[in-house]
Parts: C-alpha cells; sequence; structure tokens
C-alpha cells in the first residue's frame, strides 16, 4: 500500500501513555484508557458459527439492546460498502485468489491455533495490521480452517468492532465521531496520512485517520527517532514533524550560510534513511510491555509488532511466506537488515534456502 507522508491534521499535541494516542479535540467520544491486551494473558473465546470473521463481544449492560445491535449492523454495512466502492481493481498475477480475498495462514501460537491475515500485492496494510492486532488478542476470530477472508467480511466485522468501542464512549459527540470514523474508514485499505515526530515512538501529528487506531484500541509506533545524545541533530530535529523538517531542510539548502548548508546534510540523511534508528529500536523496546502488540510504521508500510524475550518481534505477512508453516516472526534487532525468522512460539523458524527463494519471487515489495 501506497502511504502518503503528508498530512493536513493540526499540530494537536499527543496525549500521555494512558490516554488514547491521537485524540481529536473535538472528539470527547475518544477519551478513556486503551487497554492493552498481552499475547501471554489472554484466554481463549468461542468461536463464530459462521463462515465469517467473527467479533468477540463482552457483555455490555446497555439499555435497549436490539435497538443498538440494529445500529451497529446498519452502519457496520456502510462501513463494508465504503471499502468496496473504492477497492482497488488490479489483481495479483501470482494468486488465483481475487485481490479483495486475503489469504490466511494458521499456525501454533503461545496460546492456541492461531490466523492471521497476509498481505498481498497492493493490499490495504493498514487494514491488515489493525485486524491482525485484533486477531492476536482475540478480540477478533476466524472459524476453523479458514483459508480465505474478503476484504468485505474484515471490513464489516472491524467496522462492528469499531462501533461497539464507539458507543461504549457514549457522549453528546458520539453520532458525529461515528460519522467521521465512517468518512475515514475507507482511506485505510490503500493508505493514510502519517506525520512522524523524530522525539519518541508513538509521535504522530494527529490526523483524522489516526483516530480509527485509537478506537480499535491499538497502538501506532514508529522507530524513527533521533538519538538525544546526538546533540546536533536533535537541536534540528527538535518536536518538528516530517513535514516541517522538509521544509527547513529545503530552506537550510538554498542557504548562502556553510552552517545550514552543512546542517541540511544532516537533515537529508536522516529524511532518506530506512525510517528506522538503534535508538528508535531500543525505545519501542522500553515501550512496549512483554507479550503487548502494536502496529509499527516504517517505510511508509504499516506492520504488527510485539514484544516477547526483551526482543521486538514483527509478524511475517507478505504472501509469499503464506505455506512457511515455521516462519511467523520476524525479530527486528538492528537497522541493517540483520533479523532472523522465528515460529508461532517464538522459537527459531529458519526457513529452508529453497523456501528463501521461493518467497522472494512473490514477496510483496
Amino acid at each position: 500500500a501506497v502511504v502518503s507522508t503528508q498530512s493536513t491534521g493540526g499540530d494537536a499535541a499527543l496525549s500521555s501513555e494512558d490516554q488514547p494516542q491521537h485524540p481529536a479535540p473535538e472528539n470527547p467520544a475518544v477519551e478513556g484508557s486503551a487497554e492493552e491486551v498481552s499475547v501471554g494473558e489472554q484466554q481463549n473465546t468461542a468461536q463464530s458459527e459462521t463462515n465469517q470473521v467473527s467479533s468477540q463481544q463482552p457483555s455490555s449492560d446497555q439499555a435497549n439492546p436490539t435497538s443498538t445491535d440494529a445500529t451497529v449492523a446498519t452502519s457496520a454495512a456502510d462501513f463494508s460498502n465504503a471499502f468496496n466502492s473504492a477497492a482497488p481493481s488490479s489483481s495479483s498475477s501470482s494468486s488465483t485468489v481475487p485481490q479483495t480475498v486475503f489469504h490466511v495462514k494458521w499456525f501454533e501460537s503461545l496460546l492456541r491455533k492461531q490466523p492471521i491475515i497476509m498481505q498481498s500485492v497492493n493490499g490495504p496494510c493498514p487494514l491488515i495490521a489493525i485486524v491482525n492486532c485484533l486477531l492476536l488478542q482475540q478480540k477478533l476470530d476466524l472459524p476453523a480452517e479458514t483459508e480465505h477472508v474478503s476484504a468485505e467480511t474484515l471490513c464489516s466485522v472491524l467496522g462492528n468492532y469499531l462501533l461497539d468501542r464507539a458507543q461504549k464512549r457514549s457522549t453528546d459527540h458520539t453520532e458525529q465521531y461515528i460519522l467521521d470514523c465512517l468518512e475515514r474508514f475507507v482511506q485505510i485499505q490503500t493508505g493514510i496520512d502519517v506525520n512522524v515526530r523524530f522525539n519518541r515512538v508513538d509521535g504522530f501529528e494527529y490526523t483524522p485517520e489516526l483516530s480509527l487506531f485509537d478506537l480499535a484500541e491499538v497502538r501506532l509506533l514508529h522507530g524513527w527517532v533521533v538519538d538525544p545524545q546526538d546533540t546536533v541533530l536533535s537541536k534540528l530535529t527538535g518536536d518538528l514533524t516530517y513535514n516541517q523538517l522538509v521544509e527547513v531542510t529545503m530552506n537550510k539548502s538554498s542557504s548562502t550560510d556553510t552552517q545550514e548548508v552543512s546542517e541540511s546534510l544532516l537533515l537529508r540523511d536522516l529524511l532518506e534513511s530506512s525510517q528506522l534508528t538503534v535508538h528508535g529500536i531500543c525505545e519501542m523496546n522500553s515501550f512496549l510491555q512483554p507479550g503487548h502488540l502494536a502496529v509499527l510504521f516504517r517505510n511508509n508500510h504499516f506492520s504488527t509488532i510485539t514484544k516477547q524475550q526483551d526482543r521486538l518481534f514483527v509478524l511475517v505477512t507478505d504472501v509469499g511466506w503464506l505455506n512457511q508453516g515455521n516462519v511467523i516472526w520476524e525479530t527486528l534487532d538492528s537497522t541493517c537488515n540483520s533479523s532472523t525468522f522465528s515460529d508461532g512460539k517464538f522459537g527459531t523458524g529458519e526457513p529452508s534456502p529453497e523456501a528463501i527463494a521461493a518467497a522472494a519471487a512473490e514477496e510483496v515489495e
């Protein structure tokens, strides 16, 4: 998925760790803490009786549940219709499955036989990353042995889940908040506006699209963080966003002052890097609690990430690895692509050379 780094959102300050990550000042409905669920602490949930993704909803004391359920179903259908109306028409030549249908991979996790959604060519990586987080947290589930799931089903069920979360935060602004989410929901199937700040792993300029992560109670992180011990670069970047830093770099590069030109070269190196720093990896490792899940933004892509055994692991969702049962997670230890693969229980999962060659031929760029 092509993800723009352009942002039209305001410079609203991000909230503290115990609050939703990207609260909209005009939407009190997003108030309240996001409960993080540890992979190692989850409990097994009941399986759906239908051949669709099921949303694991806790019991509620809300009055008039029939009316509430009808509202959710209608709005979820709107989410699905909005998604399909803008779905890409191109199809993958490497698969007989239509572009709007995703492969499902099953593996043995620490707790159960676990499904995840695989990333197909030009697939909606923000949607897949959020859904995989919820599947791993067992807030969503799939019927056993499901091999494929449609984009429409994913969108409908995720829409149901988001609407349920919004209604549990009911305020005078809930209806408008739901409508705002509906308007932005379709954008997660192609790309969303992300404008990082370089001084913290959860530093993003607020945009309306990011409210979907808050509503799903999924953390969005990045590792594009400047080490404060690099006093020169740290001072230059400060609390600036990506867009602001691009403008500063351009201005300095056209200056007649040799120091400013030199500073522009430092900033250009940062902006043209792999969107990951050693300090950023360390900060994410400190930020995440063991077993907790988040979505990682890197190289204009969204991936599911977790922490186990004091190491960071990124979920491998490229469809080229679909049939490699021992390739589930990939370590994130450095910026130089020296990672190793792990199985579903975070043990050694190195594939054979033949498997690597086969996966490379199909791997999503």
